[in-house]
């Protein structure tokens, strides 16, 4: 995935707006050619939906309201188990992981109508589609027929806790974390990681983290799976808890296909 500063600014955009517009079932609009879809919709597909799913966490602190290491509320279907303790209080650092199944032709087809919508796209002249078009092709076209990529971007409001996590993702290896960093499928069960890019090289995406999309010449999930597919870390430091996100197969379907 390449970037230019034109695709950084848009990807800023979405992430800022996208949680306006959350909440919408798949509606007829996802069946129109991607260069009909408005910013409502663009933000919603992007920002939560059955291919971006976000997750809420409560972190540990020491403070005035007590020791905290509970679970918060999630915005993922399922249930997360964690360790309570203390009082949940302003002094609670709070957590949102999002990750992006970008892989998935919808999340990538969202990213560049957005970045269409920003750059007025529908009014410019042919030549400038044209060369426009050129900047976004590998978005659009890039080879995932043996890669699943799921970004993650996180968000805190507690800002000692933000410079941790950024140093902490951003000086991740693929060697560090090829034993923290796992998908789950229901074929062919835990996914060892095959690449990681800390956030310091994957743009406004955040970390991106590269698996197997193949596993004994099958795809790792099937159309119909009654099973999720999962991503976790089962160590991040500031939360100190498992962070896991799934994906549900029974919602992924995107123009009669499934779409990871």
């Amino acid at each position: 995935m390449r970037s230019r500063r034109f695709l950084i600014a848009g990807a800023a955009m979405i992430l800022s707006i996208g949680m306006l517009y959350a909440g919408k079932k798949h509606e007829d609009w996802m069946d129109e050619p991607f260069t009909k879809w408005d910013q409502k919709e663009v933000g919603e597909l992007f920002n939560k939906s059955a291919w971006a799913v976000a997750r809420d966490f409560r972190g540990q602190v020491q403070g005035m309201h007590g020791t905290v290491t509970d679970m918060g509320a999630t915005r993922a279907s399922g249930a997360v188990s964690g360790t309570g303790g203390g009082t949940a209080g302003v002094d609670v650092p709070q957590f949102t992981f999002t990750a992006r199944l970008f892989s998935a032709q919808p999340i990538r087809e969202a990213y560049v109508r957005m970045l269409q919508l920003l750059n007025k796209y529908d009014a410019m002249p042919a030549a400038e589609q044209k060369a426009f078009d050129q900047k976004v092709d590998a978005y659009l076209h890039e080879d995932f027929s043996q890669k699943v990529v799921v970004t993650l971007t996180y968000q805190t409001n507690d800002p000692n806790s933000k410079r941790d996590m950024d140093q902490w993702f951003n000086t991740q290896t693929t060697d560090t974390l090829n034993q923290n960093a796992y998908l789950y499928s229901p074929i062919a069960g835990q996914l060892v990681l095959q690449k990681y890019f800390p956030p310091s090289q994957g743009g406004p995406f955040g970390a991106q983290f590269i698996f197997p999309r193949v596993f004994k010449g099958e795809p790792i999930l099937q159309p119909g799976s009654e099973k999720k597919m999962r991503f976790q870390l089962s160590y991040q430091p500031q939360i100190q808890q498992i962070m896991y996100i799934d994906f549900d197969p029974k919602v992924m379907t995107y123009k009669d296909q499934l779409a990871y």
